[in-house]
């Protein structure tokens, strides 16, 4: 519409070529006519770019659109593909000074079960205890049902607790020897990691808890079926691994 509007603005003020005018050379109602055309062309040229800078934003968008659409189909994807069952627990995995061992814990670190007595029993006589154990890693999801504030809880000398690959800070002292620190989360299922170090002596005391502030309960942090089933099937140690806690599918299953 702009531009058909000026392009009738040119047409008024310049007569096709051949038609009689009433204006001559260099009087100045000649070159009045001509200033105007040149604002008419000014104007013109003005609506183009302005159009095709429109067109350049609307582009941008489109694609950024295009990109997020993307990445939420891939989130999507991911998670569809973790098929099965969800079970309370966590995929957790001991290292010493040496790197990495063949021992495994799916329950979720409590404050006991990491390094108790059972636990110790496990080791003992498969592995050179003299090495001592320098570090605990695990992974899992929880679902936060709705956006708002939660508590997220550790031990002491836990090294890194993470959501979606964001790490958190936890300063205020709880019960237990332990650390919390309030957070606002949206909805949605997020990933969990949670690392302790052993330089103290602080192994058989890894814990970790996600509540809910409002209502005090503790989300359930959980791994599917089918990511247990693989990281139970490692084999790369050329052994099976040994599970610390006594954790099954049965008792941890969550509906």
């Amino acid at each position: 519409m702009i531009f058909t509007a000026a392009l009738c603005l040119l047409l008024w003020f310049e007569p096709p070529t051949g038609v009689a005018t009433s204006f001559d050379t260099g009087r100045p109602e000649n070159v009045a006519s001509e200033l105007t055309s040149e604002a008419a062309r000014t104007a013109v040229a003005a609506y183009l770019a302005e159009i095709d800078e429109i067109d350049r934003v609307a582009q941008e968008r489109k694609s950024a659109a295009k990109e997020k659409l993307l990445q939420s189909l891939e989130g999507i994807a991911r998670f569809e593909a973790l098929a099965g069952s969800r079970h309370r627990g966590m995929l957790g995995s001991y290292f010493n000074l040496d790197g990495r061992l063949p021992f495994v814990m799916l329950s979720v670190p409590n404050g006991e079960n990491a390094f108790g007595e059972y636990a110790q029993s496990v080791f003992n006589g498969r592995c050179d205890m003299t090495k001592g154990l320098a570090s605990f890693h695990a992974r899992g999801h929880v679902v936060i049902p709705q956006g708002g504030t939660y508590c997220l809880e550790a031990s002491r000398g836990y090294c890194d607790f993470k959501l979606n690959g964001m790490g958190y800070s936890l300063g205020t002292p709880v019960a237990g020897n332990r650390y919390q620190a309030e957070v606002e989360l949206a909805e949605g299922v997020y990933e969990v990691y949670f690392s302790a170090g052993n330089n103290g002596g602080q192994l058989p005391e890894a814990a970790i808890r996600i509540l809910d502030k409002a209502s005090g309960a503790e989300l359930p942090i959980f791994v599917y079926e089918s990511e247990a089933q693989e990281f139970l099937g490692d084999r790369s140690f050329g052994v099976e691994l040994f599970e610390t806690s006594k954790w099954t599918p049965e008792v941890n299953k969550l509906e």
